[in-house]
């Protein structure tokens, strides 16, 4: 089963080679790919800071298959937002990174034996 630091190794990992690979494909090297991979190991923890693995039944809805679907519709929607100015800039690439962490977390959940429920007790 993942522990924390497995899950921050991997998503800083995924994180950080896929925002080296869009800085390859569009020729602007820049410390973001090193930035990402930094915020990734911090934040994809969330879903375990939000419901705590106290005992062998925490996964709930923060853990499920419905919560995954909502990061990836929000990253979708921030994929596809054209900000106007560099604050907003800033903000989208902090809050893409912030839905791939959680996404990395979630994968990595879902391959364990115990795996993701749909919904979860709400």
């Amino acid at each position: 089963m993942s522990n924390g630091t497995t899950h921050q190794l991997v998503a800083a990992a995924s994180i950080g080679v896929i925002l080296e690979h869009l800085e390859e494909t569009n020729k602007e090297p820049s410390p973001k790919p090193l930035i990402g991979a930094g915020l990734a190991a911090l934040l994809t923890n969330l879903p375990d800071l939000l419901e705590p693995a106290l005992h062998p039944q925490h996964r709930q809805f923060f853990h499920s298959v419905a919560f995954v679907g909502l990061i990836g519709l929000a990253g979708y929607k921030l994929y596809t937002w054209e900000p106007d100015d560099d604050w907003e800039r800033v903000l989208r690439f902090l809050l893409l990174v912030g839905c791939g962490a959680v996404l990395v977390h979630l994968a990595m959940d879902a391959l364990t034996k115990r795996s993701l429920p749909w919904v979860g007790r709400i």
